[in-house]
């Protein structure tokens, strides 16, 4: 994929004759063609020429600079994490014939603001980085061209191709369950997701048994399991219902799964799941347990530290382990089987009909690294529960490795399909739940 030219200065005249002016306009690799075709992603497009006709992906960080300081406006920059800013920081020093504007936005409400923009004709952004942990941003955007993949050929190199599918990764993180290492000294305490939900009763479809008794042995604490994150997970683990349903006869000696939530299913327009699906059979099981949704990670991490009532779980973001420095007894769950949780990664994208598509390129590059990793500000982004896409830069603030962990690339196209019954269904489900 790696090639070596030299950029004319025709390219540049190219540019300033079709310099972005408007919704769906220039600056892009990963476009649909004009018959209507869906944009390009993942190794297939590394190669493709923009619809403007520039090869953006083999552009050197310099060729992009003086790209970028002939369109002469101001560089936004639409983020999700201040991590962003601290880059735009960095990138002004080392490039001040650029200027670099940050906006701070809510992850909930920015794919609004993107699309707002596109429909009014009006783009205020040119790069957007944000997590895409349901595909929301893939199917509703990348698809449909507001927004475009940026694939600099030479960092792609050191990225596996699965994490390429959906967009440009910038680094790897995840959504793990919590435990009380005073609890289990030992180490993990479950091996998969079953362990999770141990104590249910196929007779009586429920954490009661034929007397009454309560079996459910876990208390769970969690984030709101209908928030962007959690939904995908679930639904992630729904799409790869064999592989539970696999590691569910491998853990009982071959005696297989019962399916007991077939006559629970209100299928409908709205909402759908399939009828013999060992991740369904999990996510029910999950919904008929007695769990305390909060609204903080902190809170949940802070439940799994007193553990008061008993063997306790927590699920939320990897980052709330830092609690570790305040003293509280948590650690991680790693090693699940078929995997622990899905790779939330974070994406950055180009935002089509933006005002500076080389200036955003050169900030997504200073993001990556560049060529060798150090170009740019890529250590920015080592912290607590970020994994380092690249196979030539090694993230150390996590102090495990990624094979470790056990994390599963996403399938947005087909999470897509059951992420909103998710939702839906846990509120069902859940109301149905025995007192």
């Amino acid at each position: 994929m790696k090639k070596t030219f030299a950029l004319i200065l025709s390219l540049l005249l190219i540019l300033t004759a079709t310099a972005c002016g408007g919704a769906g306009g220039s600056g892009g690799n990963a476009s649909g063609s004009a018959s209507g075709d869906k944009p390009k992603t993942g190794v297939a497009a590394i190669d493709v020429i923009g619809e403007d006709g520039i090869d953006w992906n083999h552009m050197t960080m310099e060729e992009l600079y003086e790209m970028a300081k002939k369109e002469g406006g101001v560089v936004k920059i639409y983020a999700t994490t201040t991590d962003a800013n601290t880059a735009k920081k960095k990138i002004a020093r080392d490039y001040p014939d650029v200027q670099w504007e940050f906006v701070q936005c809510d992850t909930d409400e920015v794919k609004g603001m993107i699309e707002r923009d596109y429909d009014a004709g009006k783009v205020y952004a040119d790069v957007l980085l944000v997590k895409d942990s349901s595909g929301e941003i893939y199917n509703d955007l990348v698809m449909y061209d507001i927004v475009k993949v940026y694939y600099p050929a030479v960092i792609c190199e050191h990225i596996s191709d699965d994490l390429l599918q959906y967009g440009m990764p910038l680094y790897s993180t995840f959504n793990p369950w919590f435990y009380n290492t005073r609890d289990f000294p030992d180490g993990v305490p479950i091996e998969s997701w079953w362990d999770i939900v141990e104590g249910y009763n196929v007779d009586t479809k429920s954490y009661k048994d034929a007397n009454g008794n309560d079996t459910q042995y876990w208390h769970v604490y969690t984030k709101d399991v209908k928030a962007p994150s959690y939904a995908a997970l679930w639904a992630q683990l729904i799409v790869d219902g064999d592989a539970l349903r696999e590691q569910y006869k491998k853990q009982h000696n071959g005696e297989d799964l019962v399916i007991t939530y077939t006559d629970k299913l209100q299928n409908s327009s709205f909402k759908h799941f399939p009828e013999d699906n060992a991740g369904v059979e999990l996510f029910w099981r999950f919904s008929q347990m007695k769990t305390y949704e909060l609204s903080d990670g902190d809170a949940v991490v802070t439940a799994v530290n007193e553990s008061v009532n008993g063997p306790t779980l927590g699920l939320c973001s990897a980052s709330k382990l830092d609690n570790r420095d305040m003293g509280m007894d948590i650690a991680w769950v790693t090693g699940l089987s078929p995997y622990t949780a899905q790779d939330a990664a974070a994406y950055v994208y180009v935002v089509s009909g933006c005002d500076n598509p080389a200036g955003a390129r050169l900030y997504i590059n200073y993001l990556l690294g560049g060529e060798d990793g150090k170009s740019g500000c890529y250590q920015t982004f080592d912290k607590l529960g970020h994994w380092s896409v690249r196979d030539d830069v090694v993230y150390e603030k996590s102090g495990i490795e990624y094979e470790e962990v056990g994390l599963k690339a996403p399938d947005f196209e087909k999470i897509f399909e059951y992420y909103s019954s998710v939702g839906d269904y846990w509120d069902l489900w859940s109301s149905w739940r025995s007192k």
